[in-house]
């Protein structure tokens, strides 16, 4: 595993490649287990605000599904939470970006993310690369 792809950068990838492309470039990339949920609950609120139809998400929605089945996941245990939460509280982030940061560290991969805040702070733990830097 190379990369580990946050929700902002997943997304980003399901909406401008093709299932085919977006799975052989995801193939030495992993998710977070709540990736699957950020990417459900982006897809519902682009909708719900009128960024996306709801026939736009009916055609995303089995994307998504293709390569969230598709992608490796991570699975944090109860001994990662303190060391997520000291992330947390010392970058001012909310616990699920410094999740990432987090597994991201301790898997020693690249985090890839679209997430400007996020992508500052994780500098300081891991490299980060946005979806246009990925090979």
């Amino acid at each position: 595993m190379k990369h580990l792809m946050d929700a902002s950068a997943l997304l980003l990838l399901i909406k401008k490649s093709t299932v085919k492309s977006t799975i052989q470039l995801l193939k030495d990339s992993a998710i977070l287990d709540l990736t699957f949920y950020e990417i459900g609950n982006a897809i519902w609120k682009e909708t719900t605000l009128k960024y996306l139809t709801e026939e736009g998400a009916e055609k995303l929605a089995p994307l998504a599904q293709i390569v969230l089945t598709r992608m490796n996941r991570v699975t944090g245990t109860a001994e990662d939470f303190p060391a997520i939460l000291q992330i947390a509280q010392t970058e001012k982030l909310t616990y699920y970006d410094s999740s990432y940061i987090h597994f991201a560290k301790k898997s020693a991969t690249t985090l890839v993310t679209e997430d400007k805040e996020l992508a500052t702070k994780a500098t300081k733990y891991v490299d980060v690369l946005k979806t246009a830097d990925l090979p």
